[in-house]
Parts: C-alpha cells; structure tokens; sequence
C-alpha cells in the first residue's frame, strides 16, 4: 500500500505530529509512506524521518498549477491519504487526484470530498495538537498507544555536530545550554531582553557554555544579549541551515525557549526542555513529551495569539528569571 500524508504547515506542528506518523508505522509496517511537507522545513523532517520519502510540488498561485499539481499526485498511484493538515486545500488536492481513500477532520468545509472523516463538536474539550492528530487515526480505528516516543539521531551527525560547536569556539559539550531569546512569529512570544540577559548571567555561575540559536529573525535579540558578554556565550542565530540544528539541540543539557519550531524540536529529540508560553496556550501547543517544564502566567488576556502585544506584555513579565534559573538546575542536574 501507498500511503500519502498531509504534515501541518508549521514546523512546530508537524513536529507534534511525529507520533501519528509513527502510529501509522505500527499499523502498516509494510507500506511505503509518503509526506507532503513544507519545503521550508521539508529538509530537517528528512533529517529526521530518514525512513520517509517526500513528495514535493510547485507553489499553488492558480487553476493551472493546482491541475498540475493534482496530476503529479496522481501519477504516483497512491492507495490512501491521511490529511494532518486541515485546509481546504490539501482535501482538494487528493480530490482531484482521484486518491482512493482520503481520510481527514471535517474542517473548513471540505468534508464532501474526504471518504472517511471526523466532526469534532463545539462541546468537545480541546486537545493538544500531538493528541489531536493522534486522536485522528485512532477514531478511525488504528493503534496508537506506545507511539509517544523521541526522535534519535545517528553516532556521525552527533559527531558533525560536536566538531562544528568546537569549530565556532565551544570547549566542550557537555554542559551545553541554548537559549532561543527571538521569534520570527512576532515580539509578542519574546522574554523581555532584561530578564534573558539577567538569566544568562546566572547561567555562567553554573561554568555552562551557551549557544544562542534562532532564524535570521532571532538575530536582533541575539545581538543585543551577546553584546553583554564576552565569555562562553556564542551567538549562531541564523547562521547554520535549520537541517543541521538537530545536532546541536541533542547535545544541549538544557534547553530554554519561547513557542516556537525549535522547541518542539528539542523537545522530540528528548533534551530537558524549559518553554516560556505567553500570547499562545501551552495547553494546546506546549512541549508534549517529557523531560520538560514550561512557564506559562494565568493572566486575563493570553491566550491572544497577537504579534506584537497591544498591552503590558503581563503574560511574559510575570516569568520571573530567578524562577527559570532555578529551572535550569533541576532539568540540567547542575550542581551550585
């Protein structure tokens, strides 16, 4: 069997999606699965699910290049979609593809062209999204427990990886922390600069080496943190392709970061995670599997999902940086 699945377009969500893909695993071993991914992101899943093929296609601007692209699909003969992604776009696309079996929720009103799907109601109490995909194969009848599992990485790109920090600087490995200070989602996900750069002082009383890693997005905050310090404090935000950070974040101690892609990767990758949530619900979107902890203040207006926040910034001032360091200790098993 030939088995098309549609990954969530964000990074973050399609890594929360990893424990559907392997519940598929389990539940058709002998199948040759296939992933439709962002191409943004499309080259760190291939890093990560090297026993995956992907299947790409031109960017969608008009009528022509959905026909083209429906007929590329079709050309592959695939037996069953499975639609992690719930626009209205990815149903049509296996629509037109003539895709025996297509199997979704029965969102933006694509439900007419879905020949298995499922109808959450209002009342249904919200899921997180790795439950939510998950909850997805199994009301369709598939097996899914034991699939919460972390991701890991081969001997050699752990090897790359530790030769590449040395290359920029870094002694050792082995107390390793990254801080992920930006977002390119908007300034509204961001710790207030004070407070990051009072926690980062702290964290070199531990004789921690910190790497600051993030988009090109990131790089203005990074930028102003590392201009405080001169010591053991090694700003790469932007500066490596998103495919090779698997390598650095599974040599972390410790992990700290706001909502964002790289902390769901950490978080894959089984490194003790610590996640500072504001304007989004931790809830819904949080770091899923453990070791991790994350900060997230009960004030009136988050979640508000805004980028740049109209107000106070309440929800992330409240995060105390005492609170995150004493985090640190605990997860990274940092003697004082």
């Amino acid at each position: 069997m030939k088995i098309l699945v549609f990954l969530p377009r964000q990074l973050g969500g399609s890594l929360l999606s990893l424990p559907a893909l392997r519940a598929l695993r389990m539940n058709f071993p002998t199948s040759e699965i296939t992933l439709v991914a962002n191409e943004s992101f499309s080259g760190l899943l291939a890093r990560l699910l090297p026993d995956y093929s992907f299947f790409s296609f031109p960017e969608i601007k008009d009528i022509k290049k959905l026909k083209s692209a429906s007929q590329l699909m079709a050309r592959q003969h695939f037996d069953l979609a499975v639609l992690l992604e719930d626009s209205f776009a990815s149903a049509l696309l296996v629509y037109l593809a003539r895709i025996p079996e297509r199997w979704g929720y029965d969102r933006e009103n694509r439900g007419f062209m879905l020949t298995r799907k499922i109808r959450l109601k209002y009342t249904d109490p919200p899921l997180h999204l790795m439950d939510y995909y998950l909850n997805l194969l199994k009301k369709f009848g598939l097996r899914t427990e034991g699939a919460k599992n972390h991701c890991s990485l081969s001997e050699d790109t752990l090897r790359v990886a530790a030769s590449k920090l040395h290359q920029a600087g870094l002694s050792s490995s082995d107390n390793l922390i990254v801080l992920k200070p930006g977002s390119s989602y908007g300034l509204a996900r961001v710790w207030p600069l004070d407070y990051q750069i009072e926690l980062v002082d702290k964290l070199l009383g531990l004789k921690a080496e910190i790497v600051l890693l993030g988009s090109a997005a990131s790089q203005p905050v990074c930028e102003k943190i590392s201009s405080f310090f001169n010591a053991r404090l090694y700003n790469l935000a932007g500066r490596w392709p998103l495919e090779e950070l698997p390598g650095i974040l599974a040599l972390a101690r410790v992990y700290i970061g706001n909502d964002g892609g790289l902390t769901h990767l950490a978080n894959a990758l089984g490194r003790p995670v610590i996640a500072l949530y504001g304007p989004t619900d931790a809830k819904i979107c949080g770091p899923a599997l453990p070791p991790s902890y994350t900060f997230q203040q009960p004030v009136p207006c988050s979640p508000c999902s805004y980028k740049n926040c109209p107000y106070d910034h309440r929800c992330l001032k409240e995060i105390a940086p005492e609170d995150v360091f004493k985090k640190v200790v605990e997860l990274g098993q940092f003697q004082i």
